[in-house]
């Protein structure tokens, strides 16, 4: 389960749900893990005139926070001149590394 911040102590927030890698926040859906890149990602879910959308502008409703990619690296075969080499592999991602801001609801 993903880590959840309010904004405001026990405001009321927009309907939002989390199964496994996919965050909903107001029927928009974020599907984390095939966000996930070598690089933070912050994906920012806003409302304008009743609209919720992905980005731009209108009053924040939340934030999700989906981390840089990790990996593994581990001792590969020797290379054709007899020198170790690395073989670099990527970590299955971890929905529980995702941050999920929710601000008061309009």
């Amino acid at each position: 389960m993903p880590q959840i911040n309010m904004k405001q102590p026990g405001q009321v927030v927009s309907e939002f749900s989390v199964t496994s890698d996919v965050v909903t926040v107001a029927g928009v859906v974020i599907d984390c893990a095939a966000r996930e890149t070598d690089e933070a990602q912050i994906i920012e879910i806003r409302e304008l005139d009743g609209i919720p959308h992905e980005g731009g502008d209108g009053a924040f409703l939340a934030q999700v926070e989906i981390p840089a990619r990790r990996y593994i690296e581990e001792a590969g075969p020797l290379d054709a001149d007899g020198h170790p080499t690395t073989v670099t592999t990527p970590v299955a991602f971890d929905p529980n590394r995702i941050v999920l801001t929710l601000w008061p609801a309009n």
